[in-house]
């Protein structure tokens, strides 16, 4: 699986998808099939990228034929179930065969669109006489038009049938209009619209109609009494001449159907892959213009890294214009290995992981993404621990579902992975360990890794990249703000050499309103006694080393070349 549910949940994959909507039947079930390109198919991927390209650029340069495009797509019907009753040569029916011709209708129409803009390749599987060739076998007539009957021109025993069915209507509907007439002068009595007459059951009318054989009770009630007229035996005879007519037009009719179906059986396969084709451009189409909400850019390939300059989660910054905010849009380079990243909390730190992990699925996928400039080779999967990751069915805590997880990474090759403070589920001391025990792990492995973390140990690992970001803006000067969160300057800015974890949670805190005492006592706790070198880094907001504070020692995995 290339990106898996849990991960799905953390980058809020289903918000950003809701803006991609196939238009035609066929492209909705082709989504049910969306799968994203991997390691080997770099070729493939760049041609629908391309295509993308080349349609955006005719759609924003043309805003009348986008809309056209899509018209065209949204009023293709859905032909799926009818070939396979074409295959075995049966008919579907009046009603299928609207449609299918509906289907030719739209795709000659599709087609005639993408050569006005020289886009005709894009659906280059149909094949060029398939749509007139059959558009012609259901429109024997002319003009050519998108509706569908079985008029005489399919075979000229329809005309004469339906001719002699016309006659013989006008003669029974005359009938029934004389005698109509005759009765309602008779009896002054007016029919209502169904030609029958409604009476006062107890009226000396009533009586008469009852006894009137020209006439037959329908019905009664305990006030009225409904009559109908009855035919004459000319009438009768008419009558069942008209259903012997009926009959033999039916059985003509099933004729003509069933020569189309054999007509049309061999076409099937042509069909079959000229629904695929709108399918496929459905998709395409679908993509640009969900991109196109987003102002994405096209993605392009990378021999090793994956660089997201300007990236920006588009559902977080919708829900952050309608707050009146603005997303700080993402530069980030990540190798392979490990990238850690370190910061305050809600310092943004977890929203580049989405970000991040978001841009590479929708690439992945073929869309363009949500970034200014975006670089990334293909990779096998994304996966992500953020979050509370408890696995209540399984009878794990959040630690023991975030070990299980990682665990399973290190039997695959090639995946972004995103970890949000492995570690944290369990003392300080052993998650310390053990997320810097990881870290190193995943720096020697095939994967590229970004780490968020808040541990010192963590940035003692040789050979990783390290960011920061920005944190509060001017702690002192700002202290005691209520809108702490305009005070966050949520940049990612790369780790100066040296450079440790910056403890901001306290004035965080106190923006936020926790009295002033109590983080005046909490800085006591930290730094255990006045005047000591924690005190003194913690009043001024400074960072930690990476020294481990328990024995002082420096970390064993230290040795080696800084990333």
């Amino acid at each position: 699986m290339f990106i898996d549910e849990q991960t799905k949940q953390h980058l809020l994959w289903a918000d950003v998808l809701r803006g991609f909507r196939p238009r035609t039947p066929m492209g909705r079930e082709a989504l049910e099939r969306f799968s994203p390109f991997l390691p080997g198919q770099e070729r493939e991927w760049e041609e629908v990228l391309a295509e993308q390209e080349r349609l955006r650029k005719a759609a924003e340069g043309d805003p009348d034929w986008g809309r056209r495009i899509d018209a065209c797509l949204s009023r293709v019907p859905d032909v799926l179930p009818l070939f396979p009753l074409l295959r075995g040569k049966q008919s579907p029916g009046v009603s299928g065969w609207f449609q299918l011709k509906g289907f030719l209708w739209q795709v000659k129409n599709l087609g005639e669109r993408l050569r006005e803009k020289g886009l005709q390749t894009l659906l280059s599987e149909v094949e060029p006489d398939l749509c007139p060739t059959l558009l012609r076998r259901l429109n024997p007539d002319s003009p050519l038009t998108p509706a569908f009957s079985l008029v005489s021109a399919f075979d000229e025993r329809l005309g004469i049938l339906r001719g002699r069915l016309e006659r013989l209507d006008r003669r029974i509907r005359e009938e029934r209009e004389a005698m109509t007439r005759r009765i309602a002068e008779e009896y002054g009595v007016r029919p209502n619209r169904w030609g029958e007459w409604v009476v006062d059951r107890r009226s000396d009318v009533s009586r008469r109609m009852a006894e009137d054989r020209r006439l037959r009770l329908v019905r009664e009630s305990a006030f009225d009494r409904v009559f109908a007229p009855v035919l004459s035996p000319e009438g009768e005879g008419r009558m069942e001449e008209r259903s012997e007519l009926e009959a033999r037009l039916e059985a003509v009719e099933r004729e003509v159907l069933e020569a189309l179906a054999a007509d049309f059986a061999p076409h099937v396969p042509a069909l079959e892959r000229a629904a695929e084709a709108v399918a496929r451009f459905d998709l395409q189409w679908s993509r640009m213009e969900a991109a196109r909400k987003w102002q994405g850019c096209r993605p392009r390939l990378s021999a090793g890294p994956i660089r997201v300059a300007g990236g920006v989660h588009p559902a977080v910054a919708e829900r952050l214009r309608e707050e009146g905010s603005r997303f700080t849009p993402v530069d980030i380079r990540v190798d392979k290995g490990v990238t850690v990243i370190i910061g305050p909390n809600m310092g943004g730190k977890t929203m580049v992981l989405r970000t991040l992990g978001l841009i590479v699925a929708l690439a992945q996928h073929g869309f363009f993404v949500p970034a200014a400039r975006c670089e990334l080779p293909l990779v096998s999967f994304v996966s992500g621990v953020m979050g509370d990751g408890q696995d209540a069915r399984a009878g794990l805590s959040t630690f023991g579902a975030e070990v299980k997880r990682v665990a399973e990474w290190f039997g695959k090759k090639g995946g972004l992975l995103l970890i949000d403070e492995i570690g944290r589920g369990t003392n300080p001391v052993e998650g310390a360990a053990l997320s810097a025990a990881v870290t190193a792990h995943l720096a020697q492995s095939d994967h590229w890794t970004v780490h968020v973390t808040h541990y010192a140990e963590v940035l003692e690992v040789a050979g990783i990249r390290r960011y920061r970001t920005a944190g509060l803006r001017d702690a002192e000067r700002d202290r005691g703000r209520d809108d702490w969160a305009s005070r966050m300057d949520f940049r990612l800015i790369p780790l100066a050499e040296g450079e440790g974890v910056p403890h901001q949670a306290l004035l965080i805190a106190e923006a936020m309103g926790m009295p002033r005492g109590i983080v005046e006592e909490a800085r006591r706790w930290i730094a255990g006694a006045p005047g000591s070198a924690a005190a003194e880094r913690l009043a001024g907001g400074g960072r930690e080393t990476g020294k481990c504070r328990k024995r002082g020692d420096v970390l064993p995995w230290r040795s080696g070349p800084r990333g």
